[in-house]
């Protein structure tokens, strides 16, 4: 994987059988990208977005154990290590600080879909799910 060229390579076989992909992406993170890294290059356009007056939605997809929860919830024991989730809320709440926003809704989900049900994971209640 390439963060300067934005490009993942895929290698299979060996020798003279070896043959090479490459996939360019409009960004590519690597194990040592930092939370700060991936907020910047994705949630903070879309904050802004947001506080224009669009409706976002922020998807999260792949394997079990591929780090999804890390990168969306982070570590709150000191800022560095926050997710995109906090750092999109301290965000937000420091924008319609400003005098442009005086009357201000702010309305969030934070949805999980696992084995085909849905679970809202901001609901006080475990027992709201709901099936795909």
């Amino acid at each position: 994987a390439s963060t300067v060229d934005k490009t993942v390579t895929i290698i299979k076989g060996q020798g003279a059988r070896q043959a090479r992909t490459s996939f360019k992406f409009d960004n590519v993170f690597t194990a040592f990208s930092t939370q700060e890294e991936v907020f910047d290059a994705t949630l903070k356009p879309v904050i802004r977005d947001v506080l224009a007056g669009y409706e976002s939605t922020i998807f999260a997809y792949g394997q079990t154990g591929t780090g999804k929860t890390h990168t969306m919830e982070g570590s709150l024991t000191c800022p560095e290590l926050y997710g995109v989730i906090p750092r999109s809320a301290k965000a937000i709440f420091e924008a319609v600080k400003k005098p442009d926003f005086e009357n201000t809704l702010i309305q969030c989900s934070y949805l999980e879909i696992y084995n085909e049900d849905l679970g809202d994971l901001l609901s006080d209640d475990n027992g709201d799910e709901l099936s795909c």
